[in-house]
């Protein structure tokens, strides 16, 4: 297992959303902020985890493994991880 730093975490969306937490994603999330995934991805989540939605939970974990958001003031880059809360961990944290 990895060791994830959370002191210069940001919380994203708190575990109140549950199911939700990767269409909330998708919804709030600024599109020219994030790379690494397919922009269609955030379209599925978008359309929430109805049963219409199959690949909702497949999408979301090829998001959270492979996205990347970045500050576009800092030019801080942050990986999601996910432990109920969902939170946006500096790359240099991750380890």
């Amino acid at each position: 297992m990895e060791y994830v730093n959370l002191e210069n975490a940001i919380l994203y969306a708190s575990d109140r959303h549950g199911v939700y937490i990767p269409q909330y994603f998708a919804e709030s999330i600024k599109r020219e902020c994030v790379s690494g995934i397919d922009p269609t991805d955030l379209h599925i989540l978008e359309t929430g985890p109805d049963l219409c939605n199959e690949s909702y939970w497949d999408v979301w974990n090829d998001v959270e493994m492979n996205a990347i958001v970045t500050d576009p003031d800092s030019g801080v880059e942050y990986c999601l991880y996910q432990d109920g809360d969902l939170w946006l961990v500096p790359v240099n944290d991750m380890q």
